[in-house]
């Protein structure tokens, strides 16, 4: 049957690019087989879920056909045609099953959804130089020395085009790559983020981080942190001997993520809610936390205690959590999502899936991967899969979390991506409304297939 698959793919990539405008031909023929496929087995249903196309991009689309897709010569005509073939030499469930695969294959080959990967070439006035040394052999952080090993060209190069477009603007933004990287790396994760959301960023304000135009035509304003290690801690690099205890490493994760935001309030209090392009637009605070070795197992748990106060207790009941111990005399109040203090903050972006080895998912390394997704029937889906065979978008992962005070809110369409998942708060009621979709990506790691080495 491999063989089938592999004849009728070839034959519908020749249909499909004999017409004018092929890639609006192949979109809309996709389209169609989801909008046809739609109700149909749960292999099929659940297949399509995987391919990262909303429903609403399909729905109705059969009634919107032209006839170089459906007429007698288009690769619909075709694939029917293989269909009925399979049908009769086999049954109906399997011709489903077959059919569903072609067009998965017919996805990949042209790059939309799951396998969306942006190549594109962006100038920039003043561009990165990353991996030029500009500092010192002493003060080279680990991260970027690992990146310098002629074995991790493909990661070097990932990250390379990520900076696409990228601007210098104070002069020591490679001196920062190089000496304490996370920061760095998460503005250069975050400049694609914006790319692939279809937002044009203005590179002539100085500050907040990036000042961006969405597809809307929506004017949004992102500062960019990092929570980092405390002093006289253990460093999110280092891997040391016994692991924290949940109930501490969560705390300490809260811990280190709130003075992240606080910073970034403050600094909003103090400078940018005077500059006219923050003023009456969002202002949405970009966090990634580094803050503790394996700290990317946190997943969603700290940032949900932060920002509504709420966790998981050790029987997996839905617990409040009101505050997190900074030391043993001095605690900080969580749920800053749950009153009106912080209304400045539009919105919390924030992963922890923007790591090394999402270039890796994007790189042919040789290793394996493991990934733990969700699924709305399942709960969670595990995997261990060759890098080869892995496909993760660059939004996977990535969390928006709504203030529901906001005072200027931002509009959800301009991050409608499959894969961003949002997050509301329903104020009432003290509920959370997770609207993470079937199938994305929630942890990943790659191990290394020599000496079982890992990176997140």
């Amino acid at each position: 049957m491999q063989e089938v698959i592999d004849s009728s793919v070839k034959e519908l990539v020749k249909i499909i690019n004999s017409k004018p405008n092929s890639l609006a031909v192949a979109w809309q023929f996709i389209l169609e087989e989801l909008d046809a496929a739609k109700d149909g087995m749960p292999f099929v249903q659940d297949r399509i879920d995987t391919f990262y196309i909303s429903s609403e991009e399909y729905f109705g689309a059969i009634n919107r056909s032209w006839d170089d897709v459906d007429g007698w010569s288009g690769p619909q005509q075709f694939l029917v045609n293989i269909t009925i073939a399979i049908t009769n030499t086999t049954n109906i469930d399997t011709a489903a099953m077959v059919r569903i695969t072609i067009v998965e294959y017919i996805i990949q080959y042209y790059g939309f959804g799951r396998y969306y990967l942006d190549k594109s070439l962006r100038s920039a006035k003043k561009p990165l130089d990353l991996f030029s040394l500009v500092a010192k052999k002493d003060k080279l952080h680990p991260h970027f020395k690992h990146l310098l090993e002629k074995e991790n060209e493909e990661i070097k190069n990932v990250v390379l085009r990520w900076s696409n477009g990228f601007e210098d603007r104070d002069n020591k933004f490679n001196y920062e790559f190089q000496t304490t990287f996370n920061s760095s790396f998460w503005e250069i994760y975050l400049n694609q983020c914006f790319h692939d959301l279809d937002m044009s960023i203005d590179f002539s304000k100085s500050s907040p981080d990036f000042s961006v135009v969405s597809k809307n035509k929506n004017i949004i304003n992102i500062e960019a942190v990092t929570a980092n290690h405390a002093i006289n801690s253990d460093p999110e690099w280092s891997r040391p001997e016994s692991q924290k205890e949940k109930g501490e490493f969560l705390n300490f994760s809260c811990v280190r993520i709130l003075n992240a935001i606080n910073s970034k309030y403050k600094k909003y209090k103090e400078s940018y809610s005077k500059l006219d392009h923050v003023i009456g637009n969002p202002y949405i605070i970009a966090l990634a936390p580094f803050d503790q070795p394996y700290f990317f197992i946190q997943n969603n748990e700290a940032i949900i205690r932060v920002l509504y106060g709420q966790g998981i207790d050790d029987n997996s009941k839905e617990v409040f959590v009101p505050a997190a111990k900074k030391n043993p005399k001095v605690s900080l109040m969580l749920g800053i999502f749950t009153n009106d203090m912080h209304k400045e903050i539009s919105a919390i972006i924030f992963s922890t899936t923007a790591t090394i080895g999402k270039a890796i998912s994007q790189s042919s390394l040789n290793c394996k991967i493991r990934s733990s997704r969700y699924h709305h029937r399942k709960g969670l889906v595990c995997e261990l899969t060759d890098n080869s065979n892995f496909y993760e978008t660059h939004l996977d992962g990535l969390q928006i979390h709504h203030n529901p005070y906001a005072e200027n809110p931002i509009n959800a369409s301009d991050f409608d991506k499959y894969e961003v998942t949002h997050y509301y708060y329903d104020v009432e009621n003290r509920e959370i409304d997770n609207q993470q979709k079937n199938y994305t990506l929630i942890s990943r790691n790659a191990i290394w297939t020599i000496a079982n080495a890992s990176l997140q």
